[in-house]
């Protein structure tokens, strides 16, 4: 139990690093082609969405790449719909020690979606330290990780689809 907590504090730590080095400045994405969404796996969220939400913004589904978190996951799964991680993929330091989530974190996608509403810090912190170029989430998340917030629901995934095309297209990111 001591040992959760302390990691819990160190993830909490690397969190706020994170958001203070952000920069918050204009990325230059000319073309959408690579999508990342990050999920709550707790939650049922349906990955044929997300796969849908690609094709409505062009993106191949090759260049699409999901992650979820899910707190009680016995094992880490790394198949070909998406990646899940648990608490044991980070370290009593707060640092990332599953490769695969080192790999999603490190990639520069055009854009990640953080497509989760409660705030849970082992979702927060992946979606801060990512290095994608731009970010979308909810409006119940921590404001400073997104540049664009959508106010919908994830059970309303058509209303979110909408809104997110018609902001991107607005951005001309699409």
């Amino acid at each position: 139990m001591i040992f959760k907590g302390l990691k819990k504090n160190a993830i909490k730590k690397s969190l706020e690093v994170h958001l203070e080095k952000r920069d918050t400045g204009p990325q230059s994405i000319s073309n959408l082609k690579t999508l990342a969404v990050l999920i709550d796996a707790s939650q049922s969220v349906n990955i044929v969405s997300l796969l849908k939400l690609a094709n409505e913004l062009g993106v191949k589904s090759d260049k699409l790449k999901v992650i979820g978190y899910k707190k009680d996951l016995k094992e880490i799964i790394d198949d070909k719909e998406a990646a899940y991680y648990n608490d044991k993929s980070f370290g009593v330091n707060g640092t990332i020690k599953n490769k695969s989530l080192q790999d999603f974190v490190d990639t520069n996608y055009d854009v990640l979606i953080n497509f989760y509403e409660d705030s849970l810090i082992e979702l927060d912190y992946v979606a801060a330290a990512s290095k994608a170029k731009f970010k979308v989430g909810f409006t119940t998340v921590d404001h400073r990780i997104n540049d664009l917030i959508i106010g919908a629901t994830t059970n309303d995934t058509n209303l979110f689809i909408s809104e997110l095309k018609k902001y991107l297209k607005i951005l001309q990111i699409i």
